[in-house]
């Protein structure tokens, strides 16, 4: 299964920010967020982008490690105990990135028009 960015919506622009030397936030990461915020649970957010499990763990813990408070808190065990929700950090986030999309997407649509011109309906 391939990995479903944006089905719904039609952007202007897709962003990848560089936090730390090293680490990178882009559409995926954020998606990811969002879906585990909606569905409570890593791996219904997971497949419902086309992402596999064990790949979603590694996003999540990856943004975990590198920000000063966990953005997603999971919880294991038995039936009643299971799920994963956004912490208060992982909600401000997804807001601070949809911010500078926007912003950027409204500074730069002249541009993009300009761009789509040189190439036709594709």
């Amino acid at each position: 299964m391939r990995f479903i960015l944006n089905t719904k919506k039609k952007k202007l622009i897709k962003i990848r920010i560089q936090i730390k030397n090293n680490f990178y936030v882009g559409p995926g990461k954020i998606l990811l967020l969002e879906k585990i915020n909606e569905k409570g649970s890593i791996s219904k957010a997971a497949e419902s982008i086309g992402l596999s499990y064990k790949k979603a763990w590694k996003l999540i813990n990856e943004l975990n490690n590198q920000s000063s408070k966990k953005l997603v808190d999971a919880k294991s065990g038995g039936k009643g105990v299971r799920g994963s929700q956004l912490t208060h950090e992982g909600k401000i986030f997804i807001k601070i990135f949809r911010n500078i999309e926007n912003k950027l997407t409204k500074l730069t649509s002249k541009e993009k028009k300009d761009l789509e011109s040189l190439f036709g309906d594709i």
